[in-house]
């Protein structure tokens, strides 16, 4: 049994390379696609088991989530917390026959996961030179700008937050070495002239990767120019969260998401613009490498699948044993 901490997991998914990143990308769509399948066949001959996760809400105002899943391959549960102090939490990793393969640190897989199932469409919605604009300055924001530089050319990313949280200024200096000719610019609402700075750049962008457990929009509408872009939305997880509104969230037309039952009962956006199922497309539908399209905007939601946990953290278990990372429990 192999355990990965926090910092052996960082280890790996920081040195990746544009290679592995599309060899994981491609491994977590395959995962998708079966899941969008088991709607279709037997319960008997389904290979994936996704179960509804579980929640606990403490007096505290803590909030742990359980997320079992099987591939039939691999079985786990991850467990994470959702506090003041951010996410923590731990992904099991099982053999088809019990035996436990390994337990990682939950809080850089689950930025990456969630990350990675975002450049599934993104990478069919690619513009050169792209605009982008990112709304969050966490672990999740990091990892949208870190794999969308990795996966695609960017002329200019904008992250617009509160604060300049260290971390942030920390991956602009890594970035800028990596990518000389990639422009990074924080945009802080404390701006005198930040509403104008911030139009301004949602009308010229091609990306906004949304990022941020928000109760209200982060821009209205009429800040978007004509043109079509891509929006992902991953931040909101509760009915009462919003992280667009209900215009721009239906400006495509249909909606991409990761699960349509998922998202139309925790995606705040997709719950106040009464967002049906026929609306919605999940990623697992898309085969082949068809560019995406839509009547406008193409929109993505994303609230996460334990299955995605699952397959990456196996994937991130045989590249540390491959390279002497993490601590080794034979007698577990």
């Amino acid at each position: 049994m192999l355990v990965l901490r926090d910092r052996d997991v960082l280890t790996l998914l920081s040195s990746l390379s544009q290679e592995e990143s599309r060899r994981l990308l491609e491994r977590l769509h395959d995962i998708l696609r079966e899941f969008s399948r088991n709607t279709r066949v037997a319960p008997e001959e389904r290979m994936i088991h996704q179960p509804e996760r579980e929640s606990i809400t403490t007096k505290l105002g803590n909030t742990s989530l359980f997320m079992p899943s099987s591939t039939t391959t691999s079985t786990g549960i991850k467990v994470v917390t959702l506090s003041s102090g951010g996410l923590k939490g731990s992904i099991n990793v099982f053999a088809p026959e019990g035996d436990l393969l390994g337990v990682l640190n939950a809080a850089e897989v689950t930025a990456f996961r969630t990350a990675l199932a975002v450049m599934i469409p993104y990478a069919r919605y690619q513009h050169s030179k792209a605009k982008v604009v990112v709304f969050g300055a966490g672990r999740q924001a990091e990892w949208h700008i870190k794999l969308a530089l990795l996966l695609s050319d960017i002329k200019q990313v904008t992250v617009v937050n509160r604060s300049s949280p260290r971390r942030m200024e920390l991956l602009f200096e890594e970035m800028a070495q990596r990518y000389p000719e990639t422009k990074l610019t924080l945009l802080l609402k404390t701006a005198p002239d930040y509403d104008s700075q911030l139009r301004s750049r949602l009308e010229d962008s091609d990306v906004i990767f949304c990022c941020t457990p928000a109760t209200t929009p982060h821009f209205p509408y009429t800040y978007l120019s004509a043109k079509p872009r891509f929006i992902s939305l991953i931040g909101s997880y509760k009915p009462f969260m919003q992280e667009v509104d209900s215009q721009t969230l239906l400006s495509g037309g249909r909606i991409y998401v990761d699960t349509k039952e998922g998202c139309l009962v925790e995606a705040g956006e997709l719950i106040k613009a009464n967002v049906t199922a026929d609306q919605l497309i999940e990623i697992g539908e898309l085969h082949g490498d068809d560019p995406l399209t839509a009547a406008g905007n193409v929109v993505f939601k994303c609230v996460g699948l334990g299955i995605m946990d699952i397959v990456i953290a196996r994937e991130l278990l045989a590249m540390a044993e491959e390279k002497g990372l993490g601590l080794l429990v034979d007698d577990f």
